[in-house]
């Protein structure tokens, strides 16, 4: 991830997100999920069908992406807006706030 960053003639690896993040819009991003989770199951159904090794492979990250979705991934959120709102990481003892 850190050779594609550096690399990237685009600069679309800024490794700016805690200056575009705020906990409000992690949190107004969780409320939408639902559409993220529309569009890669449609994108998951088209890589599905298609007969392409590259998009047999997509398939799989999306339905790893999926799986993280209904997982892990609030628990990731919770501990991210923790870090936002108070800048540093969260301890064993410390409650997450809700998203």
């Amino acid at each position: 991830m850190l050779s594609a960053a550096e690399d990237d003639p685009f600069d679309g690896y800024a490794c700016d997100a805690d200056s575009r993040w705020t906990p409000d819009a992690v949190r107004a991003w969780w409320d939408e999920r639902g559409q993220v989770e529309e569009h890669v199951t449609a994108l998951l159904g088209e890589w599905t069908a298609a007969p392409d090794s590259y998009e047999l492979e997509a398939a799989e990250g999306a339905r790893e992406f999926l799986a993280y979705l209904a997982g892990d991934l609030r628990t990731d959120l919770r501990a991210y807006v923790f870090r936002l709102e108070q800048g540093r990481y969260s301890d064993s003892g410390d409650l997450l706030p809700d998203l």
